[in-house]
């Protein structure tokens, strides 16, 4: 009988391989999407409001066009036994997603006041045409991507994920230098036809290296492993959630106001996310780290772990929330004066992130376990709390009420996950001293910068020197426990050979 499961060595060369193009096509990527940001901004607030709403776009489809979200392909690929499965499984999700996508456009064509909601914008006809196209391309490349995935094809899904922001790149750079006036008055097309673009290059690359990989034999024929459908619609429900959550503050001052008050809103988010791009980056790695840990059966050596993945990844997200807590006011200043003014929303969205730095270490641990109704309920909740409180609290009290119930229903659903594991679950997980040092010296930074100290380079060098002294000399992190996590999380840096 011949099999075509990757052997263990070969398993560790795409893991390792995989792990080393994740890192570096993530560091080429964030830092241009934030150049992106930057040079809309300084073109104006509305062309920047242009590039936050064509991320909302591109969220509505890869949410409700896109069936059961990215872990479908991905988790059930490698269960199957044989290239011919495989094939007949794609073929099948394929048909599904044609169903699905031609579905979802009728309603969107017969009901466009719901896709008008959900942009909270006005879309006329003729756009429309751009979302259909939009739309096919989107769902074959997230299809395609994902298919690597599940093959283990972990540098062409690195490589896809971020080919997007690679094409946008140099399209933007190409215009602010040499006609800023052209992308101020059609930031719109160049951002939608850039996405396009890198879109369907992330396409061609996934199914190349795709049909050179012979654990996949394309074949007509209908085929869903077993648990497709309860599996698939959770999955699908949780991508709404995300959605909704990461989404609904950016509709909700849309809806309020302009492309120019998004523009205004976007530069603090292009910033905020900063605070965690190397966490982010280390991420893909940790769950399946837990996993081994647990296959094991040693308990000490993965509440080891997870005190471990706490306290360094509290201090790596801590560090980075000091520096942009100082500098608030001169980098937002990079993008243009007018934005100046939001630097307390950048400082509360910074503080957030300390406090909820602990999903670093929960959230693998809640997969590994697969506690996946506690994590539904969470969501869910989340998500209507954060819905229902802004559509009440949004008229009389604007952008605050936005941010608030966006950062209070951030902040309810990690401490109800630090509960859940550290005192439901009866493992012995325990957070460390670091977290609660960083969220006091965070706070208290943020509060000194936006109500005493006064603005500037010099000032601003000297408060983060400051606090991030206070946090690294009370906190107890050593730059030993930061190199053990990237040796954990990234294969290449170990010096043994073995699995």
């Amino acid at each position: 009988i011949m099999t075509d499961s990757l052997s263990t060595s070969e398993i560790k060369r795409r893991s390792i391989s995989g792990a080393k193009w994740l890192v570096v096509m993530n560091a080429v990527g964030m830092p241009s999407a934030f150049l992106i940001a930057l040079m809309l901004g300084r073109v104006g607030p509305e062309a920047l409001g242009a590039y936050a709403l064509a991320q909302v776009l591109i969220g509505v489809i890869t949410t409700f066009v896109v069936y059961g979200g990215p872990p479908v392909l991905s988790v059930f690929m490698p269960k199957l036994g044989s290239p011919t499965e495989r094939g007949r499984f794609l073929f099948s999700y394929l048909v599904i997603l044609l169903v699905t996508m031609t579905t979802v456009l009728a309603l969107f064509w017969t009901f466009p006041a719901f896709l008008e909601f959900l942009l909270q914008h006005q879309f006329e006809l003729p756009s429309f045409g751009w979302f259909i196209a939009l739309s096919v391309v989107i769902v074959a490349t997230e299809t395609f991507a994902n298919a690597a995935s599940g093959l283990m094809l972990i540098k062409t899904r690195a490589i896809a994920r971020q080919m997007m922001r690679m094409i946008l790149f140099p399209v933007v750079v190409f215009f602010f230098v040499f006609n800023r006036e052209f992308l101020a008055h059609n930031a719109t097309i160049c951002v939608l036809g850039g996405f396009l673009v890198g879109y369907i290059a992330a396409a061609i690359v996934s199914i190349v290296e795709i049909i050179r990989d012979k654990r996949l034999s394309m074949r007509l024929g209908w085929f869903l492993p077993p648990g497709f459908w309860a599996f698939s619609l959770s999955t699908m429900l949780s991508t709404v959630f995300s959605f909704l959550h990461t989404n609904f503050d950016r509709m909700c001052v849309l809806g309020s106001s302009d492309l120019e008050g998004l523009g205004v809103y976007q530069a603090v988010i292009s910033i905020s996310t900063l605070v965690g791009v190397v966490p982010m980056v280390l991420g893909p790695a940790l769950v399946p780290m837990f996993s081994s840990l647990l296959v094991l059966g040693d308990m000490n050596a993965v509440r080891r772990a997870y005190s471990l993945l706490q306290q360094t990844g509290c201090g790596l997200i801590t560090g980075a929330a000091l520096f942009i807590i100082s500098f608030a006011t001169e980098l937002l200043s990079l993008f243009g004066e007018e934005y100046a003014s939001y630097d307390y929303l950048l400082s509360i969205f910074c503080v957030t992130t300390v406090v909820t730095s602990s999903h670093f270490g929960n959230s693998p641990v809640l997969t590994a376990y697969e506690k996946n109704v506690f994590r539904f309920c969470i969501s869910a909740s989340q998500n209507l709390i954060q819905i229902l409180g802004t559509l009440i609290f949004m008229r009389p009290f604007g952008i605050l009420a936005i941010v608030f119930f966006k950062v209070a229903t951030s902040v309810y659903a990690q401490s109800a996950s630090i509960l859940y594991v550290t005192r439901r679950m009866n493992k012995g997980f325990v957070l460390p001293r670091s977290y609660w040092i960083a969220i006091m010296v965070s706070s208290a930074c943020a509060l000194l910068s936006n109500t005493l100290f006064p603005e500037g380079w010099v000032i601003s060098s000297f408060v983060f020197a400051a606090f991030a002294f206070l946090f690294f000399i009370f906190s107890g992190i050593r730059i030993s426990a930061i190199r053990a996590l990237v040796k954990a999380a990234l294969p290449w840096t170990r010096k043994t050979t073995g699995i």
